[in-house]
């Protein structure tokens, strides 16, 4: 059973690594709970060091019970300010602290930290201050001066009523996973994914599409961008709100999601192609202008859609097929899988049946 300072893991991407949190002193200080916590969900061993600043905002208790971890306030004969963890975040990072960090000083534990960390561990600052001070020149001479030491990363905050605020804590986590997670064997890989349903224009307000929601899609650019990759999604309409850290270009037709794909392919260079959009086997032969009157009945012709999948046959990298189908056994699902395999050159096809199919899980066969 779960006592009150537990978590339920999300993720392994943090697992066995310790992070050593810095919180300065500013009002997103009291976003640090969240932080914490959403860092263990991944797995991550969390330490906190606090400046004196910082416990006007809140109090090293609150973070003590977030993070089961004493809390770091002042230097000791403990020596805890020499950095040993596996990375360090500063969030919220004032302008004050990124100042000074930058110019070397160390009046405080939690200064000294990350002064034993630069150059030697991932260091991520996340600023949040008004915007007047994110301008100052001064800061952006700072922020530039440790952006130039190779294991520093800048989370760069969000403008809103006035202010830079600090990305939201799910957005940071994802981040420091992407760049620093331990498992990162897709660190550097480039990847292309189809995702979403596409659509055919019947006239100015009406389409034919399906009912794919692009959850799927969405849980697997999540997945592979948590792992290191750098993931470059093209989604028709989806249903689920998309996250800030993953790049996205939307599209709405067959066509288009053709088109951005293969630019994807010649800009990019990916290794990889996942084709994991709904994209419709049917298109309106020919649409309609204006709205069509609803007085009486139309008829609508369709045609069979040209498969995006087929035009990337001579891609060399990694390619992977989904195949969904309806009221059919799974060894006729599982042969479907093999012969769209063959067709279309596929590394492996991920093939499953509507039936099997629920808000939460997917059942499914992965042929190769």
């Amino acid at each position: 059973m779960l006592d009150d300072r537990d978590v339920v893991l999300k993720g392994s991407q943090l697992a066995g690594l310790s992070v050593d949190l810095v919180v300065a002193g500013g009002i997103a200080a009291v976003e640090a709970p969240k932080l914490i916590r959403e860092l263990r969900r991944y797995g991550a061993s969390v330490r906190v060091f606090m400046t004196a600043s910082a416990c006007k905002f809140i109090t090293p208790l609150s973070l003590e019970w977030a993070s089961r971890q004493s809390v770091v306030t002042d230097l000791s004969g403990s020596a805890e300010h020499i950095a040993s963890s596996d990375m360090v975040v500063v969030a919220p990072a004032t302008l004050d602290f990124v100042g000074k960090a930058s110019w070397g000083l160390a009046d405080s534990a939690a200064l000294t930290l990350v002064q034993s960390a630069l150059q030697r561990l991932p260091v991520f600052f996340a600023p949040s201050m008004h915007e007047s001070l994110s301008q100052n020149p001064l800061f952006q001479e700072n922020k530039r001066r440790l952006s130039k030491l190779k294991n520093v990363f800048f989370l760069d905050p969000v403008a809103a009523e006035g202010k830079m605020k600090a990305q939201g804590f799910e957005s940071m986590v994802a981040r420091i996973c992407h760049l620093a997670g331990s498992a990162s064997q897709l660190r550097g890989q480039k990847v292309g994914l189809t995702l979403g349903p596409t659509r055919s224009i019947v006239d100015d307000v009406r389409y034919l599409s399906n009912r794919s929601s692009g959850a799927m899609g969405l849980a697997i650019a999540d997945e592979l961008y948590r792992r290191g990759a750098d993931v470059y999604s093209i989604a028709g309409p989806l249903q689920p709100s998309w996250p800030e850290f993953l790049q996205k270009v939307d599209v709405e037709t067959n066509g288009e999601m053709h088109r951005e794909l293969s630019q994807i392919v010649a800009r990019k260079k990916p290794s990889a192609l996942i084709f994991a959009a709904a994209v419709l086997d049917f298109d309106v032969e020919s649409a309609r202008s204006g709205k069509t009157s609803s007085a009486g009945g139309f008829e609508v012709s369709l045609r069979p859609s040209k498969k995006i999948i087929h035009s990337f046959a001579k891609f060399k990298g990694v390619k992977v097929g989904f195949k969904l189908e309806s009221q059919i056994s799974e060894k006729s699902l599982v042969l479907r899988a093999r012969e769209s395999l063959k067709q279309h050159q596929l590394s492996f096809v991920v093939a499953n049946r509507l039936e099997d199919v629920s808000k939460t899980a997917h059942r499914a066969f992965l042929v190769f």
